[in-house]
């Protein structure tokens, strides 16, 4: 079985999220099983080829844009069984960053994945790989199950690959103005209210939900909540239309990279047989980010992108509730100002009980998941996550909202094998009360150990996301 993936990220060369870790996890696994994996990825500026051992190939790629045609490059990594190429071009990824600003993104996002996208079915073609599944993630590669069946250049291709459509986060679609549609040079029939049209402009995720031969969310509970008007983004319906084909699988976690036992990034290493190394990790976070050193207070920490959807407003509504408990908190992200203003404030106003980090730092993240007692995932809406499954791996007990993979993943303390806490209606009343329940049960020694044990021994390894997509690429494959 040959599969190529295509996603605009991939840890470590660039990512922003879970899109960049699942790329990088998922098709090592998939090699293990034995599956010949293609990676497909943008050459951005920021990548050090050097650093990666990425080596530029004999290739040159010349890509259509409508009226204009664009020259690329091809670049390639071999490591650990997966082979990457890398799509370069001085006219769209000659420039900082992925998407853009952490403001505002490229004002030219579409032409510059368009490019991409095409460049994949060109690559494709030209060194005739022929894949039996083309995997496509999100809508920066909403557009290559129409390209592989149309052409790129307006030259009718009519591929035989298989596809399919990975939906990682609904909410970002690849919306560009319909006077656009010219540069895909797709025929006029892939722009209908029955394709790529929607409501007047084009929208890409929208061609992939509807030109992949399958479609599957990161999570069985997201698979489902996507098909109804609250959390369907306005493309509830054109996956209500799809659902036969619509499927859930749960991501994983790389369980080697992210391992108490052996991580490298933290104070002291511990395991489910030996926890006393988190009391030294707990120890060492407080010292590192300010706090007042002291192993009995209970210790939070929340991992994100500080904007509405992960639940910062409903932080905001709590944080005296958890000063005023005597409880910790350590912040660690970016985003919108008026939460970074927010988590800067909480730090000067009680310097030994908040710390904020507004950055990123993987190094900062293993250590924050190793030190802290309790995890808040508190997100609107939240089609997997992941630092959840790290938070139970490293015997951080996590409090989230019952919403899409943090649903699946996290069984309530109330309930037979409790492994976290969690809180259903987005209200700040019901995540009081949650964080309450949890400040309480941390001070029973006698009922925290097994909950922490618990929750180590929950197996999330990518191991197991692999064989469910080997099995759905079967039966993509057969239909």
């Amino acid at each position: 079985m040959k599969i190529i993936f295509v996603s605009s990220e991939i840890v470590p060369f660039a990512s922003t999220g879970g899109l960049g870790d699942v790329a990088a996890a998922l098709p090592k696994a998939l090699a293990k099983q034995g599956v010949e994996v293609i990676r497909m990825m943008p050459l951005y500026e920021d990548i050090d080829c050097k650093r990666y051992r990425i080596e530029k190939c004999a290739v040159e790629l010349y890509i259509p844009m409508g009226y204009v045609w664009y020259q690329g490059t091809v670049w390639m990594q071999k490591f650990e069984g997966v082979t990457t190429y890398f799509i370069q071009s001085a006219e769209y990824f000659d420039r900082p960053g992925i998407y853009g600003s952490a403001e505002h993104g490229y004002a030219d996002n579409f032409d510059r994945f368009l490019f991409f996208q095409k460049a994949v079915v060109r690559l494709i073609d030209e060194w005739n790989l022929q894949p039996d599944v083309v995997h496509c993630n999100d809508w920066q590669a909403g557009l290559v199950p129409m390209l592989l069946r149309h052409g790129i250049g307006g030259v009718l291709r009519n591929g035989s690959e298989k596809t399919l459509m990975t939906v990682h986060n609904l909410a970002h679609q690849g919306w560009a103005p319909a006077e656009k549609f010219y540069m895909t040079q797709l025929p006029d029939s892939c722009y209908t209210m029955h394709t790529l049209e929607f409501y007047g402009e084009i929208n890409v995720l929208k061609g992939g939900l509807v030109g992949a031969t399958a479609i599957n969310a990161v999570s069985p509970t997201y698979a489902k909540e996507i098909k109804t008007p609250e959390f369907g983004c306005r493309l509830d319906g054109v996956l209500l239309h799809r659902s036969a084909v619509l499927h859930g699988i749960l991501n994983g976690i790389d369980d080697i990279r992210w391992n108490p036992a052996t991580d490298p990034h933290i104070a002291a290493n511990y395991s489910i047989t030996d926890l006393s190394g988190k009391a030294g990790c707990k120890r060492a976070l407080q010292e590192a980010a300010g706090l007042k050193i002291n192993p009995k207070v209970p210790l939070l920490g929340i991992i994100t992108r500080l904007v509405p959807q992960k639940g910062i407003n409903l932080l905001v509504g709590v944080i005296e509730q958890i000063v005023a408990a005597g409880a910790q908190l350590i912040v660690l992200g970016t985003g919108d100002e008026c939460y970074e203003t927010a988590c800067r404030e909480w730090a000067q106003r009680w310097p030994e009980q908040v710390g904020a980090w507004i950055e990123f730092s993987s190094e900062k993240a293993h250590q924050i998941e190793a030190g802290v007692d309790l995890f808040l995932m508190p997100s609107e809406f939240e089609p997997c996550g992941q630092n959840q499954l790290y938070s139970m791996r490293y015997g951080t007990i996590p409090v989230v909202h019952g919403v899409g993979g943090l649903e699946d993943s996290v069984i309530d303390y109330a309930e037979k094998g409790g492994t976290g806490f969690k809180f259903h209606g987005y209200t700040v009343a019901a995540f009081s009360q949650c964080i309450e329940r949890a400040l309480e049960t941390f001070q029973n020694g006698a009922r925290w150990k097994p909950l922490m044990k618990r929750a180590m021994k929950q197996d999330f390894s990518v191991v197991h996301m692999a064989k469910d997509y080997i099995a759905l690429y079967e039966k993509i494959i057969a239909q």
